[in-house]
């Protein structure tokens, strides 16, 4: 049988056996791909380099830095304060969160460093709140992916150019608004799913009883770093993991945190399940795997469903790679040539390929879904209140209900009806 097919059965496996049996998908992804690769001849090397480390630092980092600072008791002053400011109203948390990350990104660094700023802000300051964590982090990721498209960011400016060289008239604008109806409507189903109206009393009560801490001069220095470490990554463009690490050394150096504590916080269970699952998604990518499924749906598209299939391709080809780096790229081009084949409106399908190539990150292969797990698994207890292996499978629901949500839209005409026939 064909590599491709056999990896992607693989993938499904996987996937079933991590989820009854509760072991580690990405463990067992890894073993699959390698004995893929000894069937069909991949070499080591090939197997190898799915494992991405640069995943693997920003995770750590991140994990390792806010091991240090949640131990400390900085986050969880600051998430209560944050609580105080809307009283009562816990509601308009997540709404405020949507509409942080939309801004953040909108002004100018863009979502690659933004998304990784946004989950270790909205966990902390859910759980004060009595909030469902995974919830606000994925609705504070959404406004994130929301504000891509903003003329400002580097994102805007790739399209926009890849429009121009495809002779693709029209302005990221449009593709914007067609992003933020998007991840507008998938936010309220997450809301709905997460039962979002729900405040648990316990926690309720722990605002109650944390409201008269006070910020001490370690969490003062520990605010500091957390601040210089967002405007690296926002303004620098600094890498956060490597950041998170160099924050969290120089708090350790100053004996403001525990570091034999913060190695313990960092979940290595979330850390391999990614990027073992990376290692076998490659194998899929270099099997074909891929290509067997956009071959199948580029067979069924016409003029009426070209919108809809392209994002619908967009986004599975989003599932194993960089929507920036590889989706937008291969279907802008496509979708200047699909419009002149089919005579249909290319900013419309332009907006599908961006679209498409983004709603996919929620996944949890892919590095927003993995940092919302790596944010989740730092709080206390949450092995047991949010277990891995239900998280994973959740956010690869969450990812296909953005994927089900963008089709409809697109086949119905909204991208058209937005970007002008």
């Amino acid at each position: 049988m064909n590599a491709g097919v056999i990896s992607l059965l693989a993938l499904v496996v996987a996937i079933v056996i991590g989820f009854t049996r509760k072991s580690n998908v990405g463990i067992l992804c890894m073993g699959f791909a390698m004995i893929i690769g000894e069937l069909y001849g991949f070499s080591s090397k090939d197997v190898i380099s799915g494992f991405s480390s640069s995943l693997c630092i920003q995770m750590l980092g991140i994990m390792y830095f806010f091991a240090i600072i949640n131990g400390n008791g900085t986050l969880t002053i600051v998430a209560n304060k944050v609580v105080a400011l809307v009283g009562k109203k816990h509601y308009l948390i997540p709404v405020v969160m949507f509409v942080i990350g939309y801004v953040l990104c909108a002004v100018g660094p863009g979502a690659i460093p933004t998304l990784t700023i946004i989950p270790i802000l909205a966990v902390p300051i859910a759980v004060s709140a009595g909030l469902n964590p995974i919830m606000v982090a994925l609705i504070g990721q959404m406004g994130v992916q929301a504000g891509r498209m903003s003329p400002l960011t580097p994102e805007a400016a790739v399209v926009e150019t890849l429009m121009t060289e495809s002779q693709i008239s029209g302005s990221t604008v449009r593709i914007g608004l067609c992003m933020l109806l998007v991840d507008v409507i998938l936010s309220i189903g997450v809301y709905i799913y997460y039962k979002g109206w729900k405040v648990e009393q316990v926690q309720k009560q722990e605002v109650q009883n944390t409201e008269e801490l006070k910020l001490q001069k370690e969490h003062i220095i520990s605010l500091a770093a957390l601040v210089v470490v967002i405007a690296g990554v926002l303004v620098f463009s600094w890498n956060v993991g490597l950041a998170g690490f160099l924050a969290g050394s120089i708090l350790i150096a100053l004996g403001i945190g525990d570091e034999k504590k913060a190695i313990k916080g960092i979940s290595w269970n979330v850390v391999l399940m990614v990027l073992g699952v990376g290692v076998l998604m490659n194998i899929i990518s270099l099997s074909g795997g891929i290509d067997i499924l956009v071959d199948i749906l580029e067979n069924i598209m016409g003029p009426k469903t070209a919108a809809a299939i392209l994002s619908l391709v967009a986004a599975i080809l989003s599932f194993f790679s960089s929507g920036l780096g590889v989706v937008f790229p291969t279907f802008v081009p496509v979708a200047g040539q699909l419009a002149g084949t089919f005579g249909i409106n290319a900013l419309e399908l332009t907006a599908a390929v961006v679209v498409g190539g983004t709603i996919t990150g929620i996944s949890p292969i892919s590095s927003v879904g993995a940092l919302v797990m790596a944010a989740v698994a730092q709080e206390e207890g949450s092995e047991k209140k949010y277990p891995q292996n239900k998280l994973f499978v959740e956010l690869f629901a969450i990812a296909f209900a953005g994927m089900l949500i963008l089709f409809l839209l697109a086949l119905c005409g909204a991208f058209g009806f937005i970007c002008g026939k």
